[in-house]
């Protein structure tokens, strides 16, 4: 920076304290331009390291949007495989739970009956051996296991005596 040399004639006429002052103002403005080209160089170096933060910054944030992503993807194929890990889940228990449940004594008694005596008491009617059914069929009135079934047993029992008096 270039000083402008003092115009003499103008200093000449004027007082010590005023020379003083004029001086001391000069030597303020030397100053203030020297600060203003530091304050300069501050700005600059604080603008490029702005300017590299905000590369950064943008760097950061296209990462976070990939991983974003990625986790967004990872969460939905985890949402199905829980969904579907469930719903098998589900099946099998179910699957398990009718072939575990207990059954009512009424249908175990009506299926073990019809299994072991039905097919005798067929061809023994077809043979009409009337009497034979309603001996066997007195038999199971009274084994504990029939019990649940005794109803349907004397109903049964009833239609074959119907039926031996209609074929006679």
């Amino acid at each position: 920076m270039e000083q402008d040399p003092p115009n003499n004639e103008i200093l000449q006429g004027l007082t010590p304290d005023q020379k003083k002052h004029i001086e001391s103002l000069q030597q303020a403005l030397i100053e203030a331009k020297q600060r203003g080209l530091r304050f300069e160089e501050e700005w600059s170096s604080l603008f490029d390291q702005n300017k590299t933060l905000r590369e950064e910054n943008h760097r950061i944030q296209h990462g976070y949007e990939d991983l974003r992503i990625q986790k967004g993807g990872f969460g939905f194929k985890m949402l199905l495989l829980s969904g579907l890990g469930g719903f098998v889940t589900a099946l099998v228990l179910c699957f398990v739970y009718l072939k575990l449940k207990p059954k009512d004594p009424h249908i175990v008694a009506l299926q073990n009956f019809r299994r072991e005596h039905l097919f005798e008491y067929e061809l023994a009617l077809s043979k009409k051996q009337f009497e034979e059914v309603k001996i066997s069929l007195e038999k199971e009135i009274k084994t504990p296991e029939n019990q649940p079934i005794k109803t349907e047993i004397e109903i049964l029992r009833e239609l074959i005596e119907a039926a031996e008096k209609g074929c006679e």
